[in-house]
């Protein structure tokens, strides 16, 4: 059987920036994902990664502080996927409080192992759990306030899903494969549960290593509309917000430095909070009401304000015109006592 990344045919388009200060002014004009190689040659975890796994390790470990963090694990048998147990009451990994000095002790130990378990540190701060990292690692990514991250760990497949924010993701040490879906393929990758997910987002039910095409028929759809990278340290990937990915790291021993960032106003609400209430709302209407629901929500949300009713003094417009902090905490408070009722 043919893994998923075996039948897609489609690269991520890929470039090399001459001057890294420009990447900010780069990454603004992308609407769609783009590879950047070596755009972060320069740091010091990625030339030692280049030397070997155990120096990227020592670097790694003479930063790490000893701070709890979140730390996962999975049997060799699950082959790395962090998914569901095989009727979803649960999942397939635990979860532990370890640090990133005790978690690079175990993967150093699970490196002269034939058939080790997975591990992994999930998306957590630079600055918690590496003070000096950014400082020895710099990368100007954008104007925006910027969220800095790090995984660690060693063989781990994340199932696709989307984030809200838009996302540059740096591959540190060792090897990772990304599979990028554009928003409109929700359908063909048959996403799991809302509420009970593996690690907070909604993610596809498919197993890219052996995707079933008998149970999921549309993963084929998918797959003819999916783009394909595999990068090594020093490179980067741009991953525009609400685009599904499936990332595999390939390597005994990987770091990824994500840098996450919202083009939009921190007092804004988060979309995905207003989906589940409108599925909690209009969702088991009749149809007719749905379709004059679907109206109202082409009228309000998704109609420029150019479109919008212009008869309404600008004073009386409230969420109607444009919305600054004030008019969004005043709408909060609205919420919060609908809700409360």
């Amino acid at each position: 059987m043919q893994s998923a990344s075996q039948l897609i045919a489609q690269q991520i388009p890929q470039f090399h920036i001459d001057d890294i200060n420009g990447l900010p002014t780069f990454l603004a004009k992308q609407a769609t994902p783009v590879v950047i190689r070596d755009v972060c040659t320069h740091w010091p975890l990625v030339q030692s990664a280049k030397h070997s796994d155990e120096q990227a390790l020592a670097y790694l470990q003479s930063i790490a502080s000893s701070s709890p963090v979140r730390a996962f694990s999975a049997p060799s048998s699950e082959q790395g996927r962090y998914f569901y147990n095989t009727d979803m009451t649960g999942l397939n990994f635990t979860q532990y409080t370890s640090n990133l000095e005790q978690l690079l002790d175990t993967l150093k130990q699970s490196k002269t192992q034939q058939q080790p378990d997975s591990h992994y540190m999930g998306s957590t701060a630079c600055d918690y759990c590496a003070p000096e990292f950014t400082v020895q690692n710099p990368l100007e990514v954008t104007a925006h306030n910027c969220l800095k991250s790090l995984w660690v760990g060693n063989h781990s497949r994340i199932s696709a899903h989307y984030d809200n924010a838009d996302n540059l993701a740096c591959v540190a040490a060792g090897s990772r494969e990304f599979i990028l879906f554009p928003p409109d393929q929700v359908n063909n990758l048959y996403i799991g549960p809302l509420e009970f997910t593996p690690a907070g987002q909604a993610v596809s039910l498919v197993d890219f290593a052996a995707p079933d095409f008998n149970r999921f028929p549309r993963f084929k759809n998918a797959l003819n509309n999916a783009l394909i990278a595999k990068l090594q340290p020093g490179d980067g990937i741009f991953i525009p917000a609400l685009w599904w990915h499936h990332v595999s790291a390939q390597s005994q021993f990987n770091v990824l430095v994500n840098y996450w960032w919202r083009q939009a106003p921190g007092y804004l609400a988060n979309p995905f909070d207003a989906m589940l209430h409108s599925m909690l709302a209009i969702k088991d209407l009749p149809q007719s009401q749905r379709d004059h629901w679907q109206q109202l929500f082409a009228h309000y949300v998704f109609s420029e304000e150019s479109e919008l009713d212009t008869a309404i003094a600008p004073a009386a417009k409230g969420i109607l015109g444009e919305i600054d902090e004030h008019t969004a905490r005043k709408v909060r408070q609205l919420l919060i006592q609908k809700l409360n009722r």
